[in-house]
């Protein structure tokens, strides 16, 4: 996290199961314990330790041959949950998602949302928090909303030369086969409307990006990916589809960057501290684009609340849990076989912005491209991955330079 122009990193997966929702009694105790106070912050994108933002995970998408993988800042919202961003594993060609080269099959989608449910993909996902795999093989991802077209309304007249990346939702949910053990890792209470991301509120955004230095590219720095980082922004008054709105530093010192995308920006409500942001886009690929209007873009949780509860059972309320979930009981499922373990070594992750947000220029990001590094599956991972490098000719990368070379990058973190 912070100043540095990225890529576009919309390298997508996407799977999905009929999974379990939490019973109403588990959504109950989650709204007792979610967010509760951890330790102090550290600010201005300095390391920060994982006891800050125990909901934060590290989230892995391995390439087909295993030695590369895509990855993203993750937000733990219940023990089978995890909030993240649709270009964690969906490329965005000409205003439509794409899963490795494919266009989404419409079979698969299900009340507008895209279902990821083929194992080929979802066995090449892990998770990691405080450096240790904690998950992997999900039982689906939801691509929440993936499946329909949208367009201008409240930004109808406002911008000129906005792309497409500013009217899809890139927002996901990822269910979890297994509940995750609530000791070290804690889960996040979740906004219940857009009222939370209102303007002038201060956020705080932890998120597993790379963090460059002030001259140089994404491409040039030392990977920092699977370091934690903090920062604080403040929503700003620019004109956003509701789905979305835009944050930025007050101090203009720190950026989101490659590897953020997907993470959670939090606040304190009623002493809880609680996701109101899932990050998109940024301004952090290139040098020149750092500069006193390099802002954030967020998918709005409270927008999402609906689809949240719907998928999840993490509702707001009971009436809200009856609405969708009446009379729902877990049913047992059976243990998976044990597989092997996939441990990245040298993990990356990606994306680029534009952030100038004028009249008549688009304040959102552009696009976006997945950055990638060759990863050693048989080695575990080390402990200061601070020194890893990042291998920023993925797939498509010849085709996202070429994209950036004709727009500026606000880019899909």
């Amino acid at each position: 996290m912070r100043w540095s122009s990225v890529v576009l990193a919309l390298l997508a997966t996407t799977q999905i199961v009929s999974c379990d929702p939490l019973e109403k009694s588990e959504n109950e105790r989650r709204f007792q314990d979610c967010g509760k106070k951890m330790a102090s912050k550290v600010y201005m994108g300095r390391d920060a330790q994982q006891s800050e933002a125990p909901w934060s995970v590290l989230f892995f998408l391995f390439k087909k041959d295993r030695k590369h993988a895509t990855t993203c800042t993750g937000t733990i919202v219940s023990p089978r949950h995890v909030l993240i961003a649709t270009h964690c594993f969906a490329l965005l060609n000409e205003g439509q998602w794409e899963i490795e080269g494919k266009q989404l099959d419409r079979k698969h989608c299900e009340q507008d949302d895209y279902l990821i449910t083929d194992d080929n993909i979802l066995e090449r996902i892990q998770i990691q928090s405080d450096g240790k795999a904690v998950a992997r093989h999900p039982e689906k991802v939801t691509l929440v909303k993936a499946c329909i077209n949208r367009s201008a309304v409240k930004t109808a007249n406002k911008y000129t030369n906005v792309t497409h990346q500013y009217y899809v939702d890139d927002f996901a949910i990822i269910d979890l086969y297994n509940d995750l053990p609530l000791n070290t890792m804690q889960q996040v209470c979740v906004a219940s409307s857009e009222s939370e991301n209102a303007v002038d509120t201060e956020l705080d955004y932890f998120g597993y990006g790379l963090n460059p230095p002030e001259d140089k590219g994404y491409d040039q720095a030392p990977d920092n990916t699977g370091v934690l980082r903090q920062e604080t922004v403040k929503v700003i008054d620019k004109p956003m589809e509701d789905y979305y709105f835009l944050a930025k530093d007050p101090n203009s010192i720190t950026v989101a960057c490659t590897g953020d995308s997907g993470g959670g920006a939090v606040k304190d409500v009623n002493g809880q501290k609680t996701i109101v942001g899932v990050l998109s886009q940024t301004n952090c690929a290139h040098p020149k684009y750092r500069n006193d209007e390099a802002m954030e873009q967020y998918a709005s949780v409270g927008y999402y609340n609906e689809d949240v509860c719907r998928l999840t059972g993490i509702c707001a309320d009971d009436q809200q849990y009856d609405k969708y979930h009446s009379g729902y009981t877990k049913k047992p499922k059976p243990p998976r076989p044990t597989e092997s373990p996939v441990i990245p070594q040298r993990p990356v992750g990606g994306v680029a912005v534009d952030p100038n947000g004028t009249p008549g220029k688009s304040p959102a990001p552009r696009n976006q491209e997945a950055t990638e590094e060759s990863i050693d599956p048989t080695q575990d991972a080390p402990e200061d991955q601070s020194s890893l490098k990042v291998d920023p000719n993925g797939a498509n990368s010849g085709y996202f330079h070429t994209i950036l070379a004709l727009v500026s990058v606000f880019v899909m973190l």
